[in-house]
């Protein structure tokens, strides 16, 4: 019986990790501003809630995990970063849909962060499979 091993990505160069790294510190810094600044004009994001009454710690685990996933990655495994890093900025941008509909611009804030993450990410993507 014959296997077929799955080739294993190869690992980033360290300047493409590099800016992963730098990316997602950047759209952690970004979230936390959406964060602050959507609580403080009394709209806040969907997983923070209002001040009043805050959300579950699960819901504000959601945007933390999807920021710290592509760091851990970028750090531990180098080979499936990208793709992580992928993954986690489309699902950040599906986290701005239920912001969607009573509190459109922390919704578009939010879609900015993250679509931004989301270039990043392809830009790595090109830059690595380019420049080899």
């Amino acid at each position: 019986m014959v296997t077929r091993h799955r080739a294993e990505s190869p690992a980033l160069a360290d300047g493409w990790r590099n800016v992963l790294l730098v990316t997602w510190v950047a759209v952690f810094a970004g979230l936390l501003a959406v964060a602050v600044s959507s609580r403080t004009i009394g709209r806040p994001v969907w997983w923070l809630g209002p001040g009043s009454d805050p959300a579950p710690v699960v819901f504000v685990a959601v945007p933390v995990a999807l920021v710290f996933l592509p760091l851990a990655a970028a750090m531990r495994l180098p080979g499936r970063a990208v793709s992580v890093s992928l993954a986690c900025s489309v699902a950040l941008l599906a986290s701005g849909i239920p912001d969607a509909g009573d509190r459109l611009a922390v919704a578009l804030a939010t879609w900015t962060v993250s679509g931004a993450a989301l270039l990043a990410t392809v830009a790595v993507m090109v830059g690595a499979r380019q420049y080899r």
